[in-house]
Parts: structure tokens; C-alpha cells; sequence
């Protein structure tokens, strides 16, 4: 199944583009799908992860579906 995954801020810098289509398997949950783009690009580790699903804040341990969206981004700060 696919579901497109974005990039912000600095998770963007390290993936160098804004989004990805990506196949994944039946059963696959967030945390499964962190690991492999942290496999991918290890710098992402460095980076507290935020993650929203279907612009929604998102439980690392929540299933994907079909289609959804997930998206990757530091915490924000400021004022």
C-alpha cells in the first residue's frame, strides 16, 4: 500500500525534498516507518520527531492505511 510522507523544517534539510509516495506493507505502524527513513537518513535521529496522520497528532504506535499522510517536523518554538 502507499501513503505519502512530508518533510519539515530541518527533517526537510536532511531528506532533501519536501515529500515521498512510499510502498510499505500491510500492518505497518509510524514507528515502523520512522525507522526505515531513519535507516535511510541517519541524521534524522538527531531530531526530535514530532508526527501528525492525516493532520492530526499521531501515536508512533498507530497503524498506516492506505492513502493516509503522515507528516515529520522538529517541535516549534518562538514567540
Amino acid at each position: 500500500m502507499k501513503v505519502e510522507v512530508k518533510f519539515f523544517a530541518r527533517c526537510r534539510e536532511i531528506v532533501g525534498v519536501r515529500y515521498k509516495e512510499v510502498e510499505i506493507e500491510d500492518g505497518t505502524r509510524i514507528q515502523d516507518l520512522i525507522k526505515l527513513f531513519v535507516e535511510a537518513y541517519p541524521e534524522l535521529e538527531k531530531v526530535r520527531l514530532l508526527v501528525s496522520l492525516n493532520h492530526a497528532y499521531a501515536d508512533p504506535t498507530a497503524r498506516l492505511e492506505e492513502g493516509d499522510e503522515i507528516a515529520l517536523f522538529p517541535p516549534v518554538s518562538g514567540g
